[in-house]
């Protein structure tokens, strides 16, 4: 870390003239980049800023007017600070002095007694090159340390760890919405660091440059954008992981440092390090995805006949051999106006979810997205165990797709369990048409098996043959006409009324109204219709034209 003036004060070969700051303290923690001996009036161009000024106080001998163009001068310069060594050129300070020093905010020392000036500048020349050796050194070991993660393959956790460890503080991943994904609590407690984090995260929201312990911020004017939480009195620091539009968290430094530069190295460098350990997981689940979905398609299209080829491509995969296997199919219903990049999120969520229920459920499968919004799945399953190994795999999609953005609710489709890896395969087909029609059914999130459907499966398939379109159309078109002209809601009494198999007095039960007023209102469905409500075979008509329009 660089030596301030406040430091250079105190080393034994500047204390032995015994110094005393006469202005600009409020500034003396600024960094001293190298030392320069002058007694010249004009400095201009001769310096690059960040110099500790030495002088035996010539330049300040002329008087006021001569003393503040020296300051001045100096200033403008961008020095750290000038000592004046009193004795040769000026007995003493002048009171102006201080005052014209603290206006332009330039710390000013002076000597009571004489030093040697070449020995202030061996001694302290000689501690910034052993600091910059040292944070070349420190460089090159950090620098070596993540390599060496990315070249292990190191998790998350790992990376995070090791950036912790680094810098002797904790570190929290979060993502966008301020979750946690990864953190390193070294010797603060859990709780105490993780306690209310999304919203003391959001306090800290532009933090995204290393603060230091001291308070330099506002003597250099700096405009990084990082933040000292003022709401509760600690520095945080932070840079984004991700490039660019693709930054999908932040790695946060929720706690003050001493060395800023070596905090937003090792920040910078995770950061990175956390990138490329993402695009490699990417890429590497991109890989196993199409390997996933080559296998579904050679299973489903007949190139593999051979149960044991089969068993072997899908152990290498990662699927457990059993003695049953079950199909599985996951749905979410399309948006009309979803565009392609935004499916393309969608179906990457979906398959995700998948993934991790049935690896939560401590089962394995191999996994394809097979169509937009549909993923599908051979899992393996302990013996007479199908029932239960689906019902913990949905547990899991409810947990993770429930109310989550981009699905509007999903199904799950099933096919019984068989003992062949092939036939668990041809079973997808029956699966992903259970998954499809469970979508018109009135209840959603949950699991289909073709059981469920009967009726309302075989209309799902044929929903959008014109001919089963015009049947609807013929049977409940005047009706739905009637209602679009008078808004009195037939249809609803309809549906009810044969969901009620017919009955009249179930049907007063369950829509309130009277047995006249019921009675009336049937009447009224039989003459627009021209059909009686009596014929059982009249209602399973309309009950089916009913369904065709749902599915629609």
């Amino acid at each position: 870390m660089q030596l301030t003036i406040r430091e250079v004060l105190a080393l034994p070969v500047m204390a032995a003239g015994r110094p005393r700051v006469i202005g600009g303290r409020d500034h003396l923690d600024r960094p001293v980049r190298w030392v320069h001996i002058s007694d010249l009036t004009d400095l201009t161009d001769l310096l690059e800023g960040g110099e500790l000024v030495l002088t035996t106080g010539l330049p300040l001998s002329g008087g006021a007017r001569q003393a503040s163009a020296y300051l001045t001068m100096l200033a403008e310069q961008g020095v750290a600070g000038l000592v004046i060594e009193l004795g040769t050129h000026l007995k003493a300070a002048p009171d102006y002095l201080g005052t014209l020093a603290d206006s332009l905010r330039l710390p000013v020392a002076v000597l009571s007694a004489t030093i040697r000036f070449i020995e202030v500048t061996q001694q302290v020349h000689r501690l910034i090159v052993a600091d910059q050796y040292d944070e070349v050194e420190f460089a090159r070991t950090t620098h070596e340390v993540f390599t060496s993660l990315n070249i292990a393959r190191a998790s998350t956790t790992d990376i995070v760890t090791r950036a912790a460890q680094t810098l002797g503080a904790p570190l929290v991943l979060e993502d966008l919405s301020r979750h946690v994904l990864a953190f390193c609590a070294v010797d603060t407690p859990t709780a105490q660091l993780l306690y209310q984090w999304a919203e003391r995260s959001r306090l800290h929201a532009s933090a995204d440059t290393p603060a230091s312990g001291s308070a330099t911020g506002s003597a250099t004017g700096s405009t990084t954008g990082s933040t000292t939480g003022s709401a509760t009195g600690s520095a945080w620091s932070a840079v984004p992981v991700g490039v660019g539009s693709e930054r999908w968290g932040r790695l946060v430094l929720p706690a003050r440092t001493p060395n800023a530069s070596r905090a937003r190295m090792v920040l910078e460098r995770a950061a990175q390090s956390l990138q490329l350990h993402r695009m490699i997981q990417q890429e590497r689940d991109a890989l196993v995805v199409h390997a996933h979905g080559g296998l579904l398609d050679d299973l489903r299209g007949g190139r593999i006949n051979d149960g044991a080829e089969a068993l072997a491509r899908a152990s290498a995969l990662g699927l457990t051999p059993s003695t049953q296997y079950v199909p599985l199919s996951v749905r979410v219903p399309g948006r009309p106006d979803t565009d392609a990049l935004t499916q393309g999120e969608v179906d990457r969520r979906l398959l995700t979810a998948v993934r991790q229920a049935v690896a939560a459920a401590g089962q394995s499968a191999i996994v394809s997205i097979r169509r937009e919004g549909t993923v599908s799945a051979i899992m393996s399953c302990p013996p007479k165990g199908a029932d239960s190994a689906l019902s913990a795999v949905c547990g899991g999609l409810r947990e993770r797709l429930t109310g989550r953005g981009g699905t509007d609710g999903w199904t799950a489709g099933t096919a019984p369990a068989s003992p062949s890896l092939i036939a668990a395969a041809q079973g997808i087909t029956e699966a992903e048409h259970v998954a499809d029609v469970g979508l018109t059914m009135p209840e959603t999130n949950r699991l289909y098996r073709s059981t469920d459907v009967r009726l309302r499966g075989l209309v799902a398939l044929l929903r959008n043959d014109h001919r089963v379109q015009a049947f609807a159309e013929t049977e409940l078109g005047r009706l739905l006409d009637h209602d679009a002209r008078t808004g009195d809601n037939l249809l609803s009494l309809l549906r009810t009324h044969l969901d009620c198999a017919g009955s009249k007095t179930h049907t007063a039960r369950l829509t309130g109204l009277s047995r006249p007023t019921l009675y009336s209102r049937l009447r009224t469905i039989e003459r627009i219709l021209d059909v009686s409500l009596e014929s059982a075979e009249s209602r399973t008509s309309l009950h089916t034209a009913l369904m065709i329009i749902d599915a629609r």
